[in-house]
């Protein structure tokens, strides 16, 4: 049997589950257990669902959260059912142990049944605390008690209807503690496990970083600025100065353009719009500010303008607060002017779990979404939403287009990759917001299953060097596990893979 589910999808987990299912309904006949079956699936749902999707992989902590908060929360049983949890929960622990699906990594089964038998009354006592429930729970529970069947929608619309009509009474003190729950377990919500990623080591980053446009306009902008700058009464760079700044850092600008016969004359910084991004950028990344009418450097960014990976690493961070450099402002803006930062993170992120490069009509798509979720935009007439779809589309390719320039994206025939800058440089940003990276170092202590399945959902030249990589730490004894592993697996992929390299 398959036992690792991280981050496998539903038509995946589900089949998977009622296999497990059966075999422990066969084990617990066999051996006189008596099981609540109902129980075995919630509880394989929570540890896949909310959990690392270890299957074979329980601590005592992960018991006593399941019982004494998800079940009371979640999980919609009678009184006269609760007294068959905790003895279901420790049939299941025996035949992890007894088939050989816990993993080594288990906490030993004396452990968990002690687990057991302590909260087997604090279980029934959290299951009597309505407070306890969650927003869907509570209201399945008051149509049982109304006699209501939750799954009957007339019946449940009749319900619906006598409880806006004030014929079905409720504590209200009740409903606002479980609403309370119901914010605080979404925001306490794990994320899902993010796939394994070959993350390059800092000083390889730190060469790439050196040769990107934005890291040397970037040192280069700070160190023209001198002791400092004087900017025009509304804050802008002098045209003098913008036109300095345009042939030396080599922004892209075009001064006075010729369009036909007609000159157009540049009349202010703001017409030359590279110029005005990166001064922009250059703000955001805490290099430069402005004091009393004077664009100056930062002294505290000596160090940072130094180390081109750290610049970069500032340059990235600074990028989400570009929406009105990078889009513009005034009656052609788009959404993504509003939401930019949102569409610059869902961006990055797709393509940052993406197993290959994207359509970049999939990423317009995708930004322009996110952008109008964000603002709770209600959909317009079709003329209106191709326009706005139009606007929001070109507000993406300058967006990309920056990114291009920091070196983190490239395009190639339509379609858009994370550059190995790219991976870094979004992989240090989730770590300072406490988000899971996995590496492939972490992974070198894992078991052959967690190693196989992860390898099996990354790309190939990942899963390789992972595979390699556990091998060769694991030298002594990745045969075997990995050839018990081909043995045990009901996954054809899964079996290959060990089979590959053991």
């Amino acid at each position: 049997m398959r036992m690792v589910y991280t981050s496998a999808p539903p038509d995946v987990f589900y089949p998977a589950r009622e296999r497990l299912v059966r075999k422990l309904d066969r084990w617990a006949r066999k051996h006189r257990r008596p099981v609540d079956l109902f129980v075995i699936e919630a509880l394989l749902e929570h540890r896949w669902s909310a959990g690392d999707g270890l299957l074979g992989r329980w601590q005592p902590e992960d018991l006593e959260e399941t019982l004494l908060d998800w079940f009371p929360r979640k999980v919609t049983l009678s009184p006269d059912e609760w007294a068959e949890v905790v003895p279901t929960v420790a049939a299941f622990v025996d035949f992890l142990f007894e088939q050989d699906f816990a993993d080594r990594r288990c906490a030993d089964r004396h452990l968990l049944h002690g687990l057991l038998d302590k909260v087997a009354t604090p279980f029934e006592e959290a299951m009597a605390d309505q407070s306890r429930y969650g927003l869907a729970k509570f209201w399945t529970m008051r149509m049982l008690a109304e006699g209501v069947d939750p799954s009957d929608q007339v019946a449940a619309e009749r319900f619906i209807a006598d409880l806006d009509a004030g014929r079905i009474a409720v504590d209200q003190a009740l409903l606002h503690r479980v609403m309370a729950n119901h914010l605080q377990a979404e925001d306490s919500d794990q994320h899902p496990p993010l796939p394994l990623v070959a993350v390059p080591d800092d000083d390889t980053l730190r060469e790439l970083a050196a040769g990107t446009p934005v890291v040397r306009r970037l040192g280069e902008l700070v160190r023209w600025l001198g002791d400092g700058r004087t900017l025009t009464t509304t804050g802008r760079l002098r045209l003098a100065d913008a036109r300095e700044l345009v042939a030396l850092l080599d922004t892209g600008d075009v001064v006075d353009p010729v369009i036909g016969d007609r000159v157009f004359k540049t009349r202010s910084s703001d017409d030359l719009y590279g110029l005005t991004v990166l001064v922009a950028w250059a703000r955001a990344a805490r290099v430069v500010r402005v004091v009393k009418g004077r664009l100056v450097p930062v002294k505290s960014a000596a160090k940072t303008l130094a180390d081109p990976l750290a610049l970069a690493r500032r340059a990235f961070d600074g990028l989400f607060e570009l929406g009105e450099a990078v889009c513009g402002s005034g009656w052609a803006e788009s959404v993504l002017r509003w939401r930019f930062d949102d569409a610059v993170f869902a961006m990055t992120m797709a393509l940052f779990v993406a197993p290959e490069p994207s359509p970049i009509d999939e990423l317009r798509q995708l930004a322009y979404q996110v952008a109008c979720d964000g603002l709770g935009f209600e959909p317009g007439t079709e003329e209106q939403e191709r326009g706005w779809h139009q606007l929001a589309d070109n507000d993406t390719d300058r967006l990309l287009d920056q990114l291009a320039r920091l070196g983190a994206v490239e395009t190639d025939g339509g379609v858009v990759g994370l550059t190995a800058l790219g991976v870094g440089l979004l992989a240090g940003h989730l770590r300072e917001q406490d988000v899971a990276v996995p590496t492939i170092d972490q992974l070198l202590e894992e078991t052959a299953e967690v190693v196989v399945a992860t390898a099996t959902g990354s790309p190939a030249e990942t899963a390789a060097a992972l595979l390699r990589d556990w091998c060769a730490r694991n030298s002594a004894t990745a045969s075997t596990e990995l050839r018990a592993l081909a043995k045990r697996t009901d996954d054809p992929e899964h079996r290959r893979l060990a089979l590959t390299y053991a």
